[in-house]
């Protein structure tokens, strides 16, 4: 699971959510890369995000991508949070007995713009929360952070800054992730990218 290295950071605002990840790619201690996305849009309003082996990672997306376009063929809308959560538990639940070695996070809006923030494990076991989710190399340190700096009803410039805050401050001191950050702010009707400058040492 820390192999390549990685974090990644969920947090609920009011009518907004946020998601970042760091953007090293190692061989334990080996950086290979620095421009490794680990967050994956699915639509306007969901985005998901995994850390673990890359080679895992990369075969989650391409499947669930290809589960996702039979559902709206399908059912001819856009795939809803619950109905992805849904989707991916019962996709690593099935590879059970070769699990992926990766966590995944799921973020999304539901119809009444409430974020919806949900865990998984390698064996898709859910995980709920109202307030924000972590992964990765450094999860102990980005929870402590979190819990500190979380807040409810946080606006979406609030939750940029305290994201931000929290992925700097708990990678800083964790060799397999840093070397850089990318935050997704999700709202109703737009969806601001913004990067970040941390350590590269």
């Amino acid at each position: 699971m820390e192999y390549n290295g990685g974090c990644v950071l969920a947090m609920g605002g009011k009518n907004c959510f946020a998601i970042a990840s760091d953007l090293r790619f190692g061989l334990e201690n080996f950086t290979q890369g620095i421009n490794t996305p680990k967050m994956f849009k699915i639509n306007k309003k969901i985005f998901i995000a995994m850390t673990g082996l890359l080679g895992d990672i990369i075969s989650i997306k391409q499947g669930i991508e290809y589960k996702i376009a039979l559902y709206s063929k399908k059912e001819s809308k856009n795939i809803k949070p619950l109905v992805l959560i849904t989707m991916l538990s019962f996709f690593l639940y099935h590879h059970r007995f070769s699990p992926f070695l990766v966590e995944s996070i799921v973020i999304g809006l539901n119809k009444k713009e409430d974020p919806i923030i949900c865990a998984m494990d390698v064996i898709g076991a859910t995980s709920f929360s109202s307030k924000f989710v972590v992964g990765g190399t450094c999860s102990e340190n980005l929870y402590g952070i979190c819990e500190n700096y979380w807040k409810p009803d946080m606006d979406w410039k609030e939750l940029f800054k305290t994201v931000s805050n929290c992925l700097i401050l708990g990678s800083n001191r964790d060799c397999l992730s840093g070397w850089g950050g990318l935050v997704h702010i999700v709202l109703p009707d737009r969806i601001i990218t913004k990067a970040l400058k941390t350590r590269m040492d």
